[in-house]
Formats: C-alpha cells, sequence, structure tokens
C-alpha cells in the first residue's frame, strides 16, 4: 500500500509539472492514435469510466511516449466522494476500473467500501506464511518450521518434503502443552487419511505413526471418477462401500431385506420331509441354503440374507415340530384308548 501511494505522488507531481490545468476529456477510453496524451482531465459526461459513473469526473491518464501505444495508466475519481479508481488500458478502451479506498478512519478497502479495518469484495490471494488472531485465538498456515504460533490456534499445514511426512497435510493442532490434534491428509494415492492423537508436547505435532502419541486411527476413503467410492477403516482396500478390519459394537443396527420367509407358512408350501432333511445334512454338513464354513471364511456373510435363510430353517423347523406334537398327541390318545378298552375286559 505504501508502495502504490508512492508511486501515485510521484505520477502526480510529474504530470502536474507539466500540466497545472486540468482539460476537458469525456472518453477516458481514448487511444493515442485518436489523440489522446497524458494529463489532467475532467469530464460531466463520462465514458468509459468506472461503472455506475455520472456527473463530475476527474482523470489521471499517464501515457506512452509513442502516441500510437495504447497500454495506459489512469486514476479517476468524482468530484463527489472519497473514492478513488485505478486501472490499466492494455489496449482495451473498456478495459475494467479497480476500486482503492482508504477512508480517514484509517479503513482500507478494495473493489468496495470498507465497512472493516481492512475489506475486501472478490478474492485474494496472500503468499508466504500467515496468520491471524483475535486475542488468543488464532488460524492461519506456516511451512513447520520458524512459525510464530498462537495458542489455541488452528494450523493449515504444508509439510511436503519434511521428515515427517512427504505428502501434503491439511492438520489442525491446537498449539500449547496438552492439545489434543485432528489431522486430514492425502499421500496422492487416492487414499484420504483421518487421524487423530491426544495430548502432545508444545510445538511438536506427531508424525504419522510416530511420536509420544502414536494411536492414530486411519480413514481409508477409496474412490475414483466413475464410483461413489468405498470406505474402509482399519483397511487400506475396502471392497465393499464400508469394510472395517476389526470390532464394531453398536446399540441397534437395521438391516433392510425383502422376499421375508413368511411364505413358509402358506398351505401351497412343500416342506422337504426329516428324512429329507437328514440325508442332506449328511451330504453337505450344513442346513440346506446356508453357506458352508469355507464360504463364510472366504467371503463373510450377508447380514440380512443370512437372517432371511436362518428364519426360513427355523419356521420349517417350527413345521416339523407342530406335526410331531400333533402325532405324539394323536398316539397318546390312541395309547389311552387301548388302556381303557383292557380295563374294562378285565372287570368282565
Amino acid at each position: 500500500m505504501k508502495n502504490t501511494i508512492k508511486l501515485t505522488a510521484l505520477a502526480l507531481f510529474s504530470i502536474s509539472s507539466l500540466m497545472v490545468n486540468a482539460q476537458t476529456r469525456d472518453n477516458a477510453g481514448l487511444q493515442g492514435d485518436a489523440g489522446a496524451v497524458s494529463g489532467f482531465f475532467e469530464t460531466v459526461n463520462p465514458v468509459n469510466y468506472p461503472a455506475g459513473a455520472g456527473g463530475w469526473w476527474h482523470l489521471l491518464d499517464v501515457r506512452h511516449s509513442n502516441t500510437v501505444n495504447n497500454y495506459a495508466m489512469q486514476f479517476a475519481g468524482s468530484f463527489f466522494n472519497q473514492e478513488l479508481y485505478f486501472r490499466k488500458t492494455n489496449n482495451n478502451a473498456g478495459q475494467p476500473w479497480q476500486k482503492v479506498v482508504m477512508e480517514s478512519d484509517g479503513k482500507v478497502g478494495i473493489g468496495k467500501t470498507p465497512e472493516y479495518n481492512f475489506d475486501v469484495a472478490g478474492t485474494g490471494r496472500v503468499e508466504g506464511q500467515g496468520w491471524f488472531s483475535y486475542g488468543n485465538t488464532g488460524m492461519g498456515g506456516y511451512s513447520w518450521t520458524n512459525a510464530a504460533l498462537t495458542t489455541n490456534s488452528i494450523e493449515i499445514v504444508n509439510n511436503h518434503g519434511t521428515v515427517t511426512n512427504s505428502s501434503p497435510t491439511l492438520a489442525f493442532h491446537r498449539y500449547g502443552s496438552g492439545g489434543p490434534q485432528f489431522r486430514l491428509a492425502a499421500d496422492g494415492s487416492n487414499v484420504l487419511y483421518l487421524e487423530s492423537a491426544g495430548a502432545n508436547s508444545s510445538r511438536n505435532p506427531v508424525p504419522y505413526g510416530g511420536g509420544p502419541n502414536s494411536y492414530f486411527a486411519k480413514l481409508y476413503i477409496d474412490a475414483d471418477l466413475t464410483a461413489m467410492g468405498n470406505v474402509g477403516i482399519g483397511t487400506s482396500t475396502p471392497n465393499e462401500k464400508l469394510a472395517v478390519n476389526g470390532k464394531i459394537r453398536a446399540k441397534e443396527i437395521k438391516v433392510e431385506a425383502t422376499n421375508w420367509p413368511d411364505y413358509v407358512f402358506e398351505k401351497k408350501y412343500q416342506i422337504a420331509s426329516l428324512g429329507e432333511l437328514e440325508k442332506y445334512i449328511k451330504t453337505n454338513k450344513h442346513l440346506p441354503e446356508m453357506p458352508s464354513a469355507t464360504e463364510v471364511e472366504s467371503n463373510g456373510v450377508e447380514l440380512g440374507d443370512l437372517v432371511k435363510k436362518l428364519l426360513k430353517n427355523q419356521e420349517e423347523l417350527t413345521l416339523h415340530l407342530i406335526a410331531q406334537q400333533k402325532t405324539i398327541k394323536a398316539l397318546e390318545e390312541k395309547i389311552i384308548s387301548q388302556q381303557s378298552l383292557k380295563a374294562k375286559s378285565k372287570r368282565r
């Protein structure tokens, strides 16, 4: 900002030494080969001035010594406010203007009237280490070493090429003794790592899997341009939407399923006899439709499908039990009837 002010002052001094009185020129986009010259100008009919310009305006036009060269530096401002506009024409009469504003209260605005000490309308970029803080809370980015950190800060780190990790890293780190850590990282292999660690010493984010807190949990997300992506916890090669290498604990798991085996209780359903069931078990060493031990070890089980098959077998066994109970009851009644006849014959 200081350099800009110095250059502006120098340009103003140079032009004023040649031309003191302002001339009239309506078109700020007038080009050198059409008669445009360097100087101070005023107009009440502004053309190719900043957007929305109307009424009286000033123009400072600094042009090349070659009159047909149309690369000029221009400053413009209205008679009625303190706003200043700047542009390089770059051989374009309609080149957009940039507004640079510094209010009397010290507020600076780029592209707008400032509401804050520094107010920018549009995109911005800062190269080099930067840090923003308010009291004891801050946010910024740095190159891992020699950064002026703030207690309770959030750091955005790119530690490419350091001994800690060769991959770009987005790290959230509470600076200060005892601060927990959270880190989101990518290593260029389409794997996203989500890592966290407990308390650590001041100004020493833990390297991946090392340091005083090596209890990192990794979340792998494997995706390509055509798939939604698979998620792995504890495994870097998830082949399903969610693959977990370890134990899962939950209060409730809901599995959606269709074709639930209520059809077993329909009158038309043909249930296999116990003799057929016995023959199948002797041959296959497992219940019908159930996977074998080898298949389960190799491929696991589909929970919804497994529950359906277990329920189907249970319902079929229930029907066998009901049938057996009817047979048993009929036999009991037959025995009682025979015993009654036998007792009567003895009394005769």
